[in-house]
């Protein structure tokens, strides 16, 4: 949990106001669905962008295709499964854990675009303190749904952000990083808050996208599992209900994950009763906000527009509703990058 508490006239101005502008719009309706899809069904992305809580609470899977990340031909065996301790509880419950030996290649799951990559650290160990120092990478699929491929080697990432991938290209190798007893790919389906979701696999035996590993199960993924896969949407907007805990009803124009540094982007939405929505970029590790704006609320309703104008790098982005005389303090954020 990061939490933010700033006075107003210390906002650096890295994140400014300006008159409202509509942001360019990718034009093109969805793509046509291939008749060799093995789930066509689940071949898009939900639409509008959600944080799916229905899903998470009751296990449903996310109607989205998915291709295991794994070397083809491989048998890998699953050593952790969904809601399994020690580390597959709370917002990490619908993870996986695959048994790779370091320098294993890892794979898109599904196409998408690139919305962050580390790959800097060396540094592993097997106390929760070393969470924070895993590399990974996170991929965009639409909808407001991104699956993260987490314990990567230092310096082997062969994406950067905002850069498309098709299924079953790889992002990077395995290797020592984070909290881990030993080599071995996490990965999961999140949403926007990266809170994991109940997911399914491409059966590579032909059976649909039914496929659920379980811990001890040894899965093989096939050579063209995602060759017919395909994405739309991405990259994903902010789910509009995101900051609704902190009294922002809806917030709209906002990408869900990366920044262009310099675009400007339309905001509008909905904080009834508040007489103005702060928005603020918050250092990784929380503290201080490094850039806050202020968007003043009339019956109910604001609009305005932002150009992103802090330094390349992950933030934490956070929204809270105000009345005067409210101290402005943020509990938690979404994880942004800005390129």
């Amino acid at each position: 949990m990061l939490r933010c508490n700033i006075r107003l006239a210390s906002a650096l101005g890295l994140l400014a106001l300006v008159a409202l502008d509509a942001c360019d719009a990718d034009g093109g309706g969805p793509p046509t669905v291939p008749a060799d899809h093995p789930c066509p069904e689940w071949a898009l992305a939900p639409t509008p962008e959600a944080l799916y809580a229905d899903h998470a609470l009751s296990g449903a899977p996310i109607p989205l295709a998915l291709a295991l990340p794994l070397p083809p031909g491989t048998p890998v065996e699953v050593t952790q499964g969904n809601a399994q301790p020690p580390t597959h509880l709370g917002a990490d419950a619908w993870a996986w854990d695959f048994a790779l030996p370091e320098g294993t290649p890892v794979r898109a799951a599904a196409p998408g675009i690139v919305a962050y990559v580390r790959d800097d650290s060396t540094r592993y160990g097997t106390s929760d303190g070393y969470r924070v120092d895993a590399n990974f990478v996170l991929v965009d699929h639409g909808g407001g749904l991104f699956t993260s491929y987490v314990h990567l080697a230092a310096g082997s990432a062969t994406v950067a952000p905002g850069d498309p991938v098709r299924a079953g290209d790889v992002l990077a190798t395995t290797g020592l990083s984070g909290q881990m007893t030993g080599p071995h790919l996490h990965f999961a389906l999140e949403n926007a808050w990266s809170q994991s979701l109940p997911a399914r696999f491409v059966d590579p035996g032909g059976a649909g996208c039914a496929l659920l590993p379980e811990l001890g199960d040894v899965v093989t993924a096939g050579d063209d599992d995602g060759a017919s896969l395909i994405v739309a949407g991405a990259p994903s907007a902010l789910p509009p209900g995101a900051f609704a805990a902190t009294g922002v009803a809806a917030l709209r124009g906002l990408p869900a994950r990366l920044f262009a540094r310099g675009r400007r982007y339309a905001v509008s939405g909905e904080a009834p009763g508040a007489s103005a929505v702060w928005l603020l970029l918050i250092p990784p590790e929380g503290g201080t906000a490094v850039a806050a704006v202020e968007l003043p609320v009339s019956d109910g309703r604001f609009t305005g527009a932002l150009r992103v104008t802090a330094p390349a790098g992950r933030y934490g982005l956070g929204a809270v509703a105000v009345v005067p005389g409210d101290a402005i303090t943020v509990d938690a954020t979404v994880r942004v990058t800005v390129e």
